[in-house]
């Protein structure tokens, strides 16, 4: 079914219902990460629908009072993460109406009353309007447009039609400087991941899975409006800071921070949305695809290039599948 039949028909379940009022958007890890553009989105640009995105064994012990048949939860897991597949059955419980985003089947498939199915961010074969948070984000565009008659759908419904041409070429841009950051790199125990707006999402996937999980390199994430309200008291001229610069509204913040970090520190590793071609995708929409890009150059590029330089696979895990927890 086309994404446009689909959401035509869950706005229909919700006529019959009294109308949509909530959006929670519950996921675990990257794929909570993956959400926020479309939560960002909507807490934005929507006037009549409520929004919030939470992980999922929160949502599982502390459920929020909104979530009732007014509700769409929206859930994501690869391959059916236990505590999302309980949180969709919560969400069930307290009237919600279900939409479940996978790769492979699951107990979350089982319980969702509509599941889409993606493709992995990891998979070089991946088109990158067909990933997890680019469904996320046509989800919410098409929320918007169908119950408040966005002014702006048809720019978005271009802008995934191009999103992946773009991230073509900026890994091919990104190659040579994923590689001076895995050289130079290689030997830190930590790396800091700045960003905001709507790339804040892709920071926090750098920071936690890729940096945190796959490299066993810690890693705060640091919102750069943030920045000078303490965290920047670290930085010095040998902590490596990794600074995403969004397209949008929040640019100015981002590049605030790129002239401090500059100023007095000397590890500053830098990807900067308009530097990757965003700006084929229309000003009045391109800030919420700024995730987007990032993420798959983040994991597809920087992480196995430092992969690579420190000799560590970065499918190897200390814990995760291994023990109980």
């Amino acid at each position: 079914m086309e994404l446009m039949d689909l959401m035509k028909k869950v706005v229909k379940e919700f006529d019959e219902r009294g109308g949509l009022k909530n959006v929670i958007w519950i996921a675990c890890g990257g794929s909570a990460g993956g959400f926020y553009p479309a939560h960002f989105l909507l807490e934005h640009e929507a006037r009549g629908i409520k929004t919030t995105t939470v992980t999922s064994n929160e949502f599982v012990y502390a459920p929020l009072v909104c979530c009732d048949k007014n509700t769409l939860a929206v859930l994501c897991s690869m391959r059916g993460t236990p505590e999302t597949c309980e949180a969709a059955k919560k969400a069930k419980e307290s009237g919600a109406v279900t939409i479940g985003l996978y790769v492979q089947e699951s107990e979350l498939t089982k319980t969702c009353d509509h599941n889409i199915q993606y493709s992995s961010i990891a998979e070089d074969s991946s088109m990158a309007e067909d990933v997890n948070s680019s469904v996320g984000l046509n989800i919410a565009f098409h929320l918007l447009y169908l119950l408040e008659d966005y002014a702006y759908y048809n720019e978005a419904m271009e802008g995934f039609q191009i999103i992946d041409d773009i991230y073509r070429d900026a890994v091919k841009y990104c190659m040579p400087r994923a590689k001076n950051f895995a050289a130079e790199c290689k030997d830190d125990p930590v790396v800091y991941v700045m960003g905001s707006g709507s790339s804040l999402g892709a920071a926090y996937i750098f920071s936690i899975c890729n940096l945190m999980e796959m490299q066993w390199v810690h890693s705060p994430t640091i919102h750069t409006g943030e920045f000078f309200h303490g965290p920047f008291e670290v930085l010095d001229k040998n902590l490596p800071v990794f600074l995403l610069i969004g397209e949008g509204r929040t640019r100015p913040m981002d590049l605030r921070a790129q002239e401090f970090l500059r100023q007095y520190g000397e590890r500053i590793y830098v990807l900067d949305a308009k530097e990757l071609g965003i700006n084929r995708i229309s000003d009045r929409v391109s800030e919420y695809f700024n995730h987007i890009l990032f993420a798959p150059i983040l994991n597809n590029t920087y992480l196995r290039e430092l992969a690579v330089a420190k000799k560590h696979n970065y499918l190897n895990r200390r814990y995760m599948w291994k023990v109980k927890y």
